[in-house]
């Protein structure tokens, strides 16, 4: 006979309840009998003991207790097929994070069908009643096999899509802030009450978390700040160093614990674990491509056994191998305990952000061309963040914040010191994300809108970007779209990687900046530096493209940035960034002190002759060309003069060339000998003139 639909053929409905309400009662009080026989049972299976094996003595019990719980509800007369739907997916889905196998629950459900139904049999003594009963019992346990080998399968579908998530945060993100969440939240969506931090070492090689997830996770970072626990460590020398973490770290293998309460020997961070619910944890080393570790992650379940599943491990694998690779792309040098970027960005939220405005000048006149907007944080005490500090600690969506709040505040300066009577153009740092999102071309113009500033007075000043190919073409269109209504985009770095050169050609620029790093090569190895600006004067103006130097951080490098042709510079040897109100003031004090042709320093001396020297050699086929480029030498030689050094090494080896070989190129005052000599005297004054 068939009752209901052809789902819960002799399961569920009215008539079975009259089958089943006469074992209801002595089910129950023989269910933790049979719950601690199946038990045993398991505990005695290959495949489910190490499983077992990973229980305390109290977690046994309950696995007893909800055993029992489970065959009396499996019994339940009054049970619908919904509730045992229920009932079975969640089980399946215990079993599923603790690593039991769909086979071994298979095996399992032909163990406890044997043992119910021996239980059974005294039970219903009435043959044709037995056999009813057996039938719908059976048909049950079929029905719970399905509902958890259903479950199961769901897990895996779920890991699966965290899988692909993981990757295309890995590919996709654009700096680290934004890859760390994107994994994380990932990971944390995954059943198993999981939660977790991510550290990297610090300069003085100490363990720091720049993210963590999960609410357990915050209990027991404070529990570390706090000094209850020890910090996790990478140092053998330590009782934490001797941890999971560190073990792994020093190991670059993942190191998982399936069993806290089990851990053998006195561990100091076991009984904050136990009371957040940590019953299994996994340390993650993620490495670079030479196989050095170069981050941590430490995950912690509420499952025993949970981090070495099948799956867990194989996906613990995968992002240990994908984040490693991500991290490695997007390096940055500083590392931000967790604290202090919540603190930044709280800051954000607040709208702590503060504009400073560092000037512009033409090279060859010393006028303003344009203010520099630059983005501080102001702490509580009054502090100003610098970006340094804070920027490694914001994602897409901060950047996006930090970008509109810091151009409604440069394009309200930027009227206020119009109505003092400066009229100057104001330029903003663009992150290269932003490029090609519509977002952050919404808030432009939004902001631009609001303030009523005119849309050719700000240029955006895009940085190096990590982003592949793929998003070329987009970020080009993006780029002319804004040119087109106005809006002027300055390339940040130039010089700091091949990449920034290729933009040049992809992108139509407005103005290029020669990387800071370039300049401050002049500190070092100054002749190797003004080589390398001229070059890239020469590369941006053959693609008529204005060039801007930052980092002139004195008199020197400011001449030497305007001998060699650049035509915008900026650095605290012009003017140090400073307030919207002090800017009036110091546009009315500043005096420009550069003649090229009449350097003061040795560096702008060197300058010019090495823009004369490449000039001779140009020309060293064809000396009849020579007479008429032969007064860029008198550069060095006013050098001399304004220093009074006619007596000195440099100007004795002038005056005896020039004596020597009046021709010039054709004569023994060009050979490699003599201009080594000028640069190496020009390179020891130089020198000479920073240490004073």
């Amino acid at each position: 006979m068939m009752h209901g639909n052809a789902n819960n053929i002799d399961a569920y409905g009215a008539w079975i309840e009259a089958a089943l309400e006469p074992i209801k009662e002595p089910m129950a009080r023989l269910s933790e009998q049979f719950a601690a026989a199946f038990c045993d049972a398991l505990s005695s299976a290959a495949h489910t003991a190490e499983i077992i094996g990973r229980l305390s003595p109290s977690e046994f019990s309950e696995l007893q207790r909800r055993q029992a719980q489970h065959l009396i509800a499996l019994l339940d007369p009054a049970l619908t097929g919904a509730e045992h739907l229920a009932q079975a997916e969640r089980v399946g889905r215990a079993h599923a994070l603790v690593g039991v196998d769909i086979l071994w629950v298979i095996e399992a459900f032909s163990l406890y069908q044997q043992h119910l139904h021996q239980l059974l049999g005294p039970l219903v003594p009435a043959s044709e009643q037995r056999e009813h009963v057996m039938r719908v019992v059976s048909r049950r346990i079929l029905l719970d096999l399905a509902g958890q080998v259903s479950s199961l399968r769901r897990v895996e579908v779920e890991t699966a899509l965290a899988l692909s998530q993981i990757d295309q945060h890995v590919l996709g993100a654009a700096n680290l802030a934004d890859l760390i969440r994107g994994v994380l939240a990932a990971i944390g969506a995954l059943d198993g009450d999981v939660c977790g931090f991510f550290a990297r070492a610090d300069a003085n090689g100490q363990l720091q978390i720049e993210a963590s997830f999960g609410v357990a996770a915050d209990r027991y970072h404070q529990a570390m700040e706090a000094g209850m626990i020890p910090k996790i460590s990478i140092d053998p020398e330590t009782a934490a160093g001797q941890g999971p973490g560190g073990r792994a770290w020093r190991s670059g293998q993942i190191v998982a614990t399936d069993a806290w309460a089990l851990e053998a020997g006195p561990v100091p961070w076991r009984s904050i674990g136990s009371q957040l619910g940590f019953r299994s944890s996994a340390a993650v080393p993620l490495l670079d491509a030479s196989g050095r570790s170069i981050a941590l992650l430490s995950l912690y379940s509420a499952w025993p056994g949970y981090f070495s599943t099948l799956r867990l491990s194989g996906l613990l694998r995968h992002v240990q191998l994908v984040l490693g690779h991500g991290i490695e792309q997007l390096k940055q040098a500083s590392v931000i305990p967790l604290r202090e970027q919540q603190g930044y960005r709280q800051l954000l939220q607040r709208q702590r952000v503060v504009m400073a405005y560092q000037p512009i000048i033409s090279l060859r006149d010393g006028r303003l061309i344009k203010l520099e907007a630059l983005a501080r944080l102001q702490g509580d005490d009054g502090e100003l963040i610098a970006p340094l500090r804070f920027l490694p600690a914001f994602g897409h969506a901060e950047l996006l914040q930090l970008l509109e709040q810091g151009l409604r505040q440069a394009c309200s300066d930027c009227q206020d010191l119009e109505r003092q009577g400066l009229r100057t153009h104001i330029a903003i740092n663009f992150p290269a994300q932003g490029l090609g999102d519509p977002r952050y071309e919404a808030v432009l113009f939004k902001v631009l809108d609001a303030c009523d500033l005119d849309v050719d007075r700000l240029q955006l000043e895009v940085l190096e970007t990590q982003d592949g190919d793929s998003q070329t073409e987009l970020r080009q269109s993006f780029v002319q779209r804004l040119r087109e209504q106005g809006i002027r985009f300055a390339q940040d770095d130039l010089g700091s990687g091949h990449s920034s050169l290729l933009r040049m050609d992809q992108y139509a620029f407005d103005e290029v900046k020669i990387d800071q790093g370039l300049v401050r090569g002049a500190l070092r190895k100054p002749q190797r530096a003004l080589e390398f600006i001229v070059y890239l004067v020469r590369l941006a103006h053959a693609f008529d493209t204005a060039v801007t130097v930052e980092g002139l951080e004195n008199l020197g490098m400011i001449e030497a940035a305007a001998i060699l042709g650049a035509d915008h510079g900026q650095g605290y040897g012009i003017a140090r960034p400073m307030p919207a109100a002090e800017v009036m003031a110091w546009q009315r004090g500043y005096r420009y002190p550069v003649d090229p042709q009449s350097p003061r320093t040795a560096l702008g001396a060197m300058a010019g002759y090495l823009l004369w020297d490449m000039q001779m050699a140009s020309l060293a086929d064809r000396p009849a060309l020579a007479d008429p480029v032969q007064g860029a030498r008198t550069i060095v030689e006013h050098f001399v003069a304004a220093n009074q050094l006619a007596d000195s090494p440099l100007g004795r080896l002038l005056a005896a060339r020039v004596a020597r070989s009046p021709r010039g190129a054709e004569g023994d005052a060009f050979t490699p000998v003599t201009r080594l000599q000028v640069i190496e005297h020009l390179t020891e004054y130089w020198l000479d003139e920073l240490r004073r």
